[in-house]
């Protein structure tokens, strides 16, 4: 087996593996860097067609951009290629691809050329096939694939093939705690399984999150408190997943009484979201399933809540009704949430509140990381004086450093790969796993092989054998001492990898 990620590795952003295997070629995911636009938010499709004339089968994961963005572009490539998915995934596709559609042929846009059209989307759209979760499904002979609910959006899962020369599971993006819409990842359907390999994403490699219950109850108090006091909030917020988590938020603290009732607008691509999270009730939590049978209320709707209509931002953030806007993009690189920041930012009575990750060129990480009175600027050149209050809530739809160790030993892989990630976090979770898992960190463009083993600098002392600065772990030192492997003298230095 080889695999090499065009995008992903290394960073967050333009996920997309492609997996050779048994003779076939398989790609797992296709999205884009947010943050960029033109060919630099790509992955690398170009090394894609140097290593392959045709693909077997498209895996998509999920339907965030970063992992869906690039779907279209790809498809054109490869228009033969089928593309498998969940139903969710396939319904929230439509609308997250017609809207990159539309970012793309924006009037201040007008000058470059779109990566893709909407008729590319519709023909993408089309050539989606349909697999139920928690079922083996054939494929070709000596092939098969499970989708497995990975808890991280409507629709996401992790995705385990297993070949004629292994099995093999891609991660994708995983939560296993329950979240207000939807279930964690199915724990019983990976625990055990040892797959030859494993790519895990690391996105939350360095650190735990706070307690969920109690960031979702500060986050609706300190709402409440903004709105009490005369002001208003944005909280900027991805259309998929995040966002129908924050009006569940609010919902529910108003109807157990623990805040008071008040004005929640919704806006930009949330809005069209939450239209498919509705068409797709079959798919939520069990807990929502519940409350929506038992309450026959609708979806996302409580006293108060509205949908904001095109063109009305200018009159919502000029009536001085002190609200709780909840808009798209969640890192403000774009959309509704733009709009409204640069209208509250300057007004010290107004909060921004940020709730999820913001990549390292957003300016939602330039937000949360200046202080109060800094210039922030946004994508479009455009300035704001920031004087509202600033703060950010831990409602991560990625599981932490601990969670992830978790999932890690329950798959127990024979080895693995950390990806999604920036350098600190993979860092850190390499170090945490390195002494029982043979594990790398592959860069976007490496060509790696699952038979290659990572080679291990070992100093012998006195008091045993030393590996890259730390005690070389028992098991490894038993295989070693068992003739499964061997030291090698090389360019100077003594290498402990798989005996020959």
């Amino acid at each position: 087996m080889e695999y090499v990620f065009l995008g992903g590795a290394g960073e967050v952003g333009a996920s997309c593996l492609l997996v050779s295997v048994a003779n076939r070629h398989i790609l797992f995911d296709c999205g884009i860097r947010v943050n960029q636009t033109g060919d630099d938010a790509l992955p690398d499709i170009e090394l894609l067609k140097q290593r392959v004339s045709s693909l077997d089968a498209i895996f998509v994961s999920h339907a965030h951009a970063d992992h869906i963005g690039a779907l279209p572009h790809i498809h054109t490539a490869f228009p033969q290629t089928p593309i498998y998915t969940t139903e969710p995934t396939q319904s929230i596709s439509v609308v997250m691809l017609a809207d990159a559609v539309r970012l793309q042929t924006r009037e201040e846009n007008e000058d470059a050329i779109p990566l893709f059209t909407q008729e590319t989307v519709d023909v993408t759209i089309e050539k989606m096939q349909i697999l139920k979760n928690s079922e083996w499904i054939d494929l070709w002979e000596g092939w098969r694939v499970k989708m497995i609910r990975s808890g991280h959006v409507l629709g996401a899962v992790s995705i385990l093939l297993d070949t004629p020369e292994g099995t093999y599971l891609y991660g994708g993006d995983i939560s296993t705690f329950n979240q207000k819409t939807i279930d964690g990842l199915a724990q019983d359907e990976i625990t055990g399984i040892q797959p030859d390999f494993m790519w895990s994403e690391a996105t939350y490699g360095d650190g735990n999150h706070p307690a969920r219950s109690t960031e979702e109850k500060k986050l609706a108090e300190s709402v409440a408190a903004v709105v009490e006091n005369g002001g208003s909030v944005l909280i900027p917020s991805f259309a998929l997943g995040r966002a129908q988590e924050i009006i569940l938020i609010l919902r529910d603290a108003m109807i157990s009484k623990n805040i008071p009732v008040f004005p929640v607008i919704t806006d930009g691509l949330v809005n069209s979201i939450c239209s498919v999270y509705e068409t797709l009730t079959s798919h939520l939590g069990t807990r929502l399933q519940k409350f929506l049978k038992n309450s026959r209320q609708p979806l996302f709707y409580y006293k108060n809540f509205q949908k904001a209509r095109m063109g009305e931002q200018e009159i919502i953030c000029a009536d001085g009704v002190p609200r709780c806007i909840i808009a798209s993009s969640g890192m403000l690189t774009g959309g509704a949430s733009v709009v409204y920041a640069k209208a509250l930012a300057a007004n010290e009575m107004n909060a921004i509140f940020l709730s999820g990750y913001q990549d390292a060129e957003s300016p939602g990480r330039r937000l949360q990381e200046l202080t109060q009175g800094d210039t922030l600027t946004f994508a479009d050149g455009t300035s704001v004086d920031v004087n509202c209050q600033v703060e950010r809530f831990s409602l991560s739809a990625h599981s932490d450093q601990e969670q992830l160790l978790s999932v890690i030993k329950q798959v127990d892989p024979k080895a693995l790969a950390l990806v999604h990630g920036e350098q600190n976090a993979l860092s850190a979770l390499h170090e945490k796993i390195c002494k029982d898992y043979t594990v790398s960190c592959p860069a976007n463009g490496e060509i790696c092989e699952r038979t290659a083993e990572p080679k291990f600098a070992v100093q012998i002392t006195d008091t045993g054998v030393v590996m890259d600065g730390d005690i070389i772990n028992s098991k490894l030192w038993t295989d070693f001492a068992e003739g499964k492997h061997q030291a090698v003298l090389k360019d100077g230095e003594l290498i402990i990898r798989k005996a020959e």
